[in-house]
């Protein structure tokens, strides 16, 4: 409710009680809430729920430890996706005011891995993405493996991976299992339980501000920002995960027995 409308309200239930739309407001700041969007659940059916609640249990009554677990992901970000704001006049229409809008803008595709003290190379991807382009121009490219290793130890770590076709084909699994241990079958459409997906969301409005003149330009920023991240940003997210998967079990449903 706005704070306009929750004053009303107050002064509906309780006659005798002021309560202006300004007192709301500072009452809300005191209290430390926030105007921001809602917070993002995955609509998700009945066997996409029971996956994540085994997926939850079992890490849980493994007690996994994150902070040997590599998490990747793939993501695009969008050359003038946001648009600048100016003050105008009703009815004003000269050139000033407006943007011009291409109906497809351009975007770049890319790909990072993030650990408890380890950040990959950030891939930029020019091609969609298949077994081949996986491995060679993803998986060898970022260097991933060697970086773990010599962070955590050989075979210290664990891989994660979402269940696109390109990361679990025969051959991308052979190739990964060959090298490392790939952590189990990551339920599916479950983006808000991977802790990269905040980074994303962090790196999207760092780059709300910057204007390149081209997609050159476009890539180096974002190169930048992936650069810039704190290790202390890496590592809250990484050990969020413990919180993340209570979540699953709490908000979910009832714990599921048995596991992957």
């Amino acid at each position: 409710m706005s704070s306009l409308a929750l004053s009303k309200k107050c002064q509906e239930m309780f006659p005798n009680l002021s309560c202006s739309e300004t007192s709301i407001f500072r009452i809300r700041k005191s209290l430390k809430f926030k105007y921001t969007p809602p917070r993002i659940r995955q609509c998700l059916n009945d066997l996409q729920k029971d996956k994540r609640l085994l997926f939850a249990n079992h890490h849980k009554s493994l007690e996994t430890d994150w902070k040997t677990v590599i998490f990747s992901d793939e993501s695009w970000f969008y050359l003038n996706q946001k648009r600048r704001k100016i003050w105008r006049m009703r009815n004003e229409y000269d050139n000033s005011v407006w943007d011009e809008r291409k109906k497809f803008g351009k975007k770049v595709m890319i790909w990072g891995g993030i650990g408890y003290r380890l950040q990959t190379d950030l891939i930029i991807i020019d091609s969609s993405v298949d077994t081949e382009t996986y491995i060679h121009d993803i998986i060898r490219k970022s260097k991933i493996i060697k970086k773990a290793n010599e962070q955590y130890g050989e075979w210290e770590w664990i891989f994660q991976q979402d269940g696109a076709r390109p990361h679990t084909s025969k051959k991308s699994m052979d190739y990964l299992q060959y090298r490392c241990n790939v952590l189990s079958p990551w339920p599916p459409n479950s983006p808000d339980l991977n802790p990269i997906e905040n980074l994303w969301s962090i790196m999207d409005k760092r780059l709300k501000n910057v204007q390149p003149s081209n997609e050159e330009e476009f890539i180096l920023e974002i190169i930048r920002v992936w650069e810039g991240i704190t290790w202390e940003i890496i590592e809250n997210l990484v050990t969020s995960m413990t919180k993340r998967i209570d979540l699953v079990i709490d908000h979910e449903g009832q714990s599921i027995n048995g596991f992957f």
